[in-house]
């Protein structure tokens, strides 16, 4: 589930516009009840109201509550979520916003690389499951991290898609926002790279695993750790990006170097990762902890 500040304030902010205009929302209520319509399938009223700052909004009540429930209603959501977001933030810092999933981090790597792109072309991009990059993407979006785009907007030189001739008018572009900026170079620091370890608990594992361990690549972390091989493909990528690990140079790999599974030498057939100097040493001071 996604919990976001702007969640948080969009509930709190519809409770107040309805306890502003609790008249208006209980003469709704009242009529709609005596009323046929779409709303006795859903059980559900969608009214438009100004908020206590002059916008329109809409706001969909709850036909079974009055209008001072559907109001407390969603400020106990918005106190349920921003104690989970503050649990999630001691945690993960800046990065609680995002799923804790690697295809979450490599679609706005993408989107930073790309300017903009559709779920359909990203999953291909990614090697992803179609419908959950969609769905990836949403959740995204709701936190604030990625944001839509018209496609009509789009032109051929503001995409570094290489197949990008024109943009597809029926397609749902994304593109990373100011925040999924600021994350992704808030990633680049040390504290970022830390909290990436601690937001995603395999992240932690798998570095550990090539730390202690030497050079590791995903078939093989996966078939003993028993995870799922696409998921540990994904997380690798996701952990290279932010600069945790990084592919192992050479066609050799000297039996020294790997305890994992000692050789005299092992012939590379496979890409090999192995940690970067930085996250050994953030992996020393999580020991330390």
């Amino acid at each position: 589930m996604v919990v976001s500040r702007a969640e948080i304030d969009r509930l709190r902010t519809e409770a107040d516009t309805i306890f502003t205009r609790i008249e208006t929302v209980t003469e709704a209520l009242e009529r709609a009840r005596n009323e046929s319509g779409d709303h006795w399938e859903t059980g559900e009223l969608t009214l438009a109201l100004e908020t206590p700052t002059g916008e329109e909004i809409e706001v969909t009540l709850d036909l079974d509550r009055d209008a001072a429930e559907n109001a407390q209603r969603r400020y106990e959501r918005a106190s349920e979520l921003e104690a989970k977001l503050e649990e999630r933030e001691a945690v993960a810092g800046e990065l609680a916003q995002v799923p804790p999933e690697p295809l979450a981090f490599l679609i706005c790597y993408h989107l930073k690389d790309v300017k903009g792109d559709y779920p359909r072309s990203m999953a291909g991009h990614l090697n992803a499951d179609r419908e959950r990059t969609a769905e990836t993407c949403a959740d995204l979006e709701e936190s604030g991290v990625i944001e839509r785009i018209e496609s009509g907007m789009l032109k051929r030189r503001d995409v570094k898609l290489k197949r990008a001739l024109e943009t597809h008018q029926h397609h749902t572009y994304y593109r990373l926002s100011r925040e999924g900026d600021h994350l992704l170079r808030f990633l680049d620091e040390r504290e970022g790279k830390e909290n990436f370890l601690r937001w995603i608990e395999d992240a932690r594992t798998l570095a550990r695993r090539l730390s202690r361990g030497g050079p590791d690549y995903p078939r093989m972390t996966a078939n003993e750790l028993e995870m799922d091989f696409e998921y540990v493909r994904r997380l690798y990528a996701a952990m290279q990006r932010v600069g945790l690990v990084r592919t192992y140079e050479g066609s050799i790999i000297k039996g020294t170097e790997r305890k994992l599974k000692p050789k005299t030498e092992t012939h590379r057939k496979h890409t090999y990762y192995v940690t970067t100097d930085e996250a050994d040493r953030i992996l020393r001071d999580l020991e330390d902890e």
